[in-house]
């Protein structure tokens, strides 16, 4: 699979010219939405292995394995907007025995992140509670969509100023092919450096029930994290979730 992103990358590199914000038609922005969301016709789990590793020198830290599953609200009215409702969760464990090691997890109750199509680019801002604290990366326009071959490249990159700043990239795949699975079929892959200083990657792929993923991670959250088993139901559910804070960052300058 590592090796299958790889290659799909770099075929995407020198066949597509450079990627930059925009390339949306309305139909390749529902795609999208449809693709990473479920589209509400199912709920989706993004199951994800990767490292943590830090940086310069590149060692090796921790595997870290989780997911994010997600539903969305979209308005009949106006199909320029979709609010994908989500929430994520990741362990880590030993990089050369596999045992789990004991480190708090990367855990959001939820996230609340806003899409809207504007001419040919994606407006995008996400709201995320992690324990007792909100966070806010504001609308920003880094989102462009190509076609490779056939397949379907979605890039977008966030830069967050915390510290001596983050930054954090995803692509995702859709891959062509009738008799494709899921897993097969919708293909993602994310970096991130970050304060630390840190580097990781992952690469995910996709589910449509909780109980398709592996064995490792489910009974992980079954027995330790049944919030994590769905993805928030609605704007009211999310509303419970903050009452509940007791500190909110304020949002990031844009």
């Amino acid at each position: 699979m590592k090796h299958a992103l790889s290659a799909l990358l770099c075929a995407a590199l020198m066949s597509a010219s450079p990627a930059h914000a925009g390339g949306f038609t309305p139909e390749l922005f529902d795609t999208w939405i449809d693709m990473r969301t479920g589209g509400g016709e199912t709920d989706v789990y993004w199951y994800s292995e990767g490292l943590l590793k830090s940086f310069p020198d590149g060692e090796v830290i921790a595997e870290m394995v989780g997911f994010d599953t997600s539903t969305v609200i979209r308005d009949p009215d106006d199909p320029s907007k979709a609010t994908q409702l989500s929430r994520k969760i990741f362990y880590w464990f030993d990089p050369v025995t596999g045992e789990r090691l004991e480190r708090d997890a990367i855990s959001y109750e939820y996230q609340v992140k806003t899409y809207q199509l504007e001419d040919d680019e994606i407006v995008y801002g996400v709201e995320s509670r992690a324990g007792k604290r909100i966070s806010h990366v504001p609308p920003t326009k880094n989102y462009s969509v190509k076609k490779v071959d056939g397949t379907l490249w979605f890039n977008y990159a966030v830069f967050i100023q915390r510290g001596s700043g983050k930054f954090e990239n995803s692509d995702f795949y859709i891959i062509p092919g009738d008799d494709l699975s899921d897993r097969e079929k919708y293909q993602h892959s994310w970096v991130s450096y970050g304060v630390g200083p840190i580097m990781s990657n992952a690469v995910a792929w996709r589910y449509t029930r909780f109980e398709d993923m592996p064995e490792r991670i489910t009974k992980i959250v079954r027995e330790e994290a049944p919030l994590w088993l769905e993805p928030p139901r609605s704007m009211n559910e999310i509303e419970q979730l903050r009452d509940q804070v007791q500190t909110v960052s304020a949002p990031q300058p844009k």
